[in-house]
């Protein structure tokens, strides 16, 4: 058996073939895709712009999950319009793909994102979800009752410590000797004891007014600029990829031509040709 011989000169032929067919079609795989590219910035431009307003907001609570209930959503679905003309369940998801919120546990802080159409209907939308989580972290009914009468005991108690602490001081400025240390030990306890007191009556409170204005680190931002589409990066994405399927046709299309000039291969390319156009419904 005899082997073929391989010859270098034949790989770069064919290299040269491949190059003599870009330069052909040099304009083509030029201008082809600078002119997809600049068409797909001219789409993005008629496209409607996408703002992002961001809110930041201090609380204990997890809020994250609870910008994104019915409760929160309904009221502004309805405000914007979505509904009635919307199934409930549909300006939910609409909505929540408008809404992102997310929560730092380790820093205590909340982030709301809301996106629109305009600067000021994205704010305003971010508003729109804290003013109905303002509302919804109100105590109510028998919870508010019961908010009440903590803080009424805890006031209570507080006035009784310190008539009681102001009784050990006087003690204190009249003890003498090993008495001293009884009475300041003593006093420093109740001092404890009364702080604790306090920082109950402040949780207690906080609890009471719900989470307001006053606990946001950011109010909702005015964006000045657009999040989507990105034209630059949108055009860029359009030229590589008209480019490519530019340069597949030119050599797919410089294949064919080579082929059909070749005696053994020009009945097969008949052949494609011919059911290619009974496919098209165009055959004779």
């Amino acid at each position: 058996m005899t082997d073929t011989p391989h010859y270098p000169e034949d790989d770069e032929i064919s290299l040269l073939d491949l190059l003599q067919t870009i330069v052909d079609n040099l304009r083509l795989l030029v201008i082809g895709p600078l002119v997809a590219g600049l068409l797909a910035y001219a789409v993005t431009l008629v496209i409607p712009k996408t703002y992002e307003s961001t809110a930041i907001l201090k609380s204990e609570q997890n809020l994250a999950g609870q910008m994104l209930t019915a409760s929160v959503l309904d009221p502004i679905a309805a405000k914007l319009g979505y509904t009635p003309k919307m199934e409930a369940d549909d300006a939910r998801d609409k909505l929540r793909k408008e809404i992102k919120a997310s929560h730092n546990a380790k820093d205590k802080l909340v982030t709301l994102t809301a996106q629109a159409a305009s600067p000021q209907a994205a704010q305003a939308l971010a508003n729109d979800v804290l003013v109905q989580v303002y509302a919804q972290t109100q105590p109510r009914d028998s919870a508010k009752q019961s908010l009440q009468k903590q803080l009424t005991q805890l006031q209570t108690r507080e006035k009784e410590l310190n008539q009681s602490a102001k009784i050990l001081e006087r003690r204190l400025e009249q003890a003498t000797g090993n008495g001293v240390s009884e009475v300041a030990q003593g006093y420093a306890q109740l001092i404890g004891v009364i702080e604790k007191t306090q920082e109950n009556q402040i949780k207690v409170e906080k609890e009471l007014k719900g989470i307001d204005s006053s606990d946001l680190i950011q109010s909702p931002t005015l964006p000045t600029k657009k999040i989507a589409p990105k034209g630059g990066l949108i055009a860029i994405v359009a030229t590589l990829m008209a480019g490519f399927a530019l340069l597949l046709f030119v050599f797919i299309r410089q294949a064919f031509r080579n082929a059909s000039q070749n005696e053994e291969s020009a009945p097969k390319i008949n052949a494609l040709q011919a059911s290619w156009r009974k496919a098209l419904g165009k055959a004779q």
